[in-house]
């Protein structure tokens, strides 16, 4: 009896969140110069689901990586990454092995840290010249002048397009690019969603209470998906129980 009624608690979340639409575009709340945040309130047949995303151009901040083992740890939480950086944000990585190994391309400071991986429905994001993309692995060509990249899966929007994506709700952790070229970065908190509830919410024009992406990649999920940001005296911290091993962070362009 149990299982079914979680069960039918699952189908009407997921069935109050599959075509979202908002009256009025989204009040994104300036930051800093060239960096913006808003938190995006998501119905919930339990509590109040929200997605918390920044908006950042890269002509004044950077991406990059860090790992846990620059540390001395296996892995840690999400504010470890933060406060013993000088990152303003950072949000869980890509997957990772049962052994804490990273999985799939890892570029940071324009080094490979770590391989591609030929997970056909997998994408990689990257950085190059101060613009970001994304691009499927048989796609992409590794070149000294990306100095980011992380592999994830599965893309959630393809030129404007959402393509064929299975079920299966979760936590969501999502890197998107915007029309103008700025870069979105996102996390559910008690929100989980399918992937193509995330890519719908992901491709909504900014007017309709979207974040206006027409390229988008989700990174780990589930148990990993976590965020801390520390920007002078603004926090916002969304932790998981679950310790990982890289992280993806936002800092200054120096």
């Amino acid at each position: 009896m149990k299982k079914f009624l979680y069960f039918i608690i699952v189908i009407l979340w997921c069935c109050s969140v599959t075509d979202l639409a908002y009256a009025k575009p989204l009040a994104w709340q300036t930051i800093m110069p060239g960096l913006d945040y808003i938190e995006l309130t998501l119905p919930n047949a339990n509590s109040s689901g929200r997605i918390h995303a920044f908006r950042f151009d890269l002509a004044q901040y950077r991406l990059s990586l860090l790992f846990a083992n620059e540390f001395n740890r296996e892995r840690a939480p999400i504010y470890y990454f933060v406060n013993h950086s000088k990152a303003l944000i950072g949000v869980n990585g890509g997957f990772f092995s049962p052994q804490f190994k990273p999985l799939g391309l890892r570029i940071k400071n324009g080094v490979m840290i770590n391989k591609l991986k030929r997970t056909s429905w997998w994408g990689v994001f990257y950085i190059r010249k101060n613009r970001a993309y994304i691009l499927s692995p048989r796609q992409f060509r590794y070149n000294k002048q990306i100095t980011f990249a992380v592999q994830g899966g599965p893309r959630l929007l393809v030129n404007g397009r959402i393509p064929p994506l299975k079920g299966g709700v979760a936590e969501r952790t999502a890197l998107g690019i915007t029309k103008k070229g700025k870069v979105v970065l996102l996390v559910t908190e008690n929100s989980p969603l399918t992937t193509t509830q995330l890519a719908k919410i992901m491709r909504q024009s900014i007017n309709a209470g979207g974040f206006g992406c027409v390229n988008a990649l989700n990174l780990d999920g589930g148990s990993s998906s976590q965020l801390y940001a520390r920007i002078g005296n603004f926090r916002v911290n969304v932790p998981n129980f679950k310790a990982i091993t890289d992280a993806v962070v936002v800092l200054p362009k120096d």
